[in-house]
């Protein structure tokens, strides 16, 4: 009976010292506590997180994830720039065997609202696409897989942002600011995105 009482009260006692501990862990304003899931601050919101990856790195990376590309394995790594949670810079690693080997960078300035694979561009692998929030403006930012490398081709604000795949692949903005519709795609001899259309998003008098 006084076995029982004593585990209740040793049970009792750590869920009182959970929040508290996370609340600690929460209030000491560091990298991990800026981007970790249990505070909600400045969480990544990429689908495919990974929690048990570990890469050395300086500044040191918050937020993992794995995408499966193909026949690949890639590794997004996010860190901040200047201790800034609102500004990032997510690293693409070529996972293989234990081993991780740089491929490139996206510049991410702001927060990270969703992540996916989509084909624009024509590259060796699935191009990843980053969705962002940027004061009022919504961004996409296109990293783009070929000859072993991985390059940021393409990063543009506006008020709204979709990206579609068909009849063919393209990115559609829509500025409420400028009245405008611009449609881009990526051109393969030019090497990037150019502009097919461009229309007004509601007709004025």
């Amino acid at each position: 009976m006084i076995s029982s009482v004593l585990s209740l009260s040793v049970l009792a006692l750590a869920l009182t010292q959970a929040p508290a501990k996370q609340s600690e862990f929460c209030d000491s304003f560091t990298t991990g506590a800026y981007h970790s899931p249990k505070c909600n601050q400045y969480v990544v919101h990429d689908p495919k997180r990974a929690d048990d990856i570990n890469i050395p790195h300086s500044p040191p990376y918050h937020t993992y994830s794995q995408w499966a590309l193909g026949d690949q394995t890639v590794v997004l790594a996010y860190r901040d720039v200047d201790k800034d949670p609102m500004n990032m810079v997510a690293d693409a690693y070529l996972a293989k065997g234990g081993k991780y080997e740089f491929l490139g960078s996206a510049k991410i300035p702001g927060m990270v609202t969703d992540v996916s694979s989509a084909e624009l561009t024509g590259g060796d692998l699935p191009d990843i696409v980053f969705h962002f929030d940027g004061g009022q403006l919504k961004y996409v930012d296109v990293l783009r897989f070929s000859k072993g490398k991985a390059q940021d081709v393409f990063q543009y604000a506006a008020s709204k942002i979709d990206v579609s795949k068909e009849p063919k692949p393209k990115i559609i903005a829509t500025s409420k600011l400028s009245n405008m519709v611009e449609e881009f795609a990526w051109d393969s001899h030019s090497q990037q995105f150019t502009t097919i259309s461009k229309r007004p998003w509601h007709k004025t008098n």
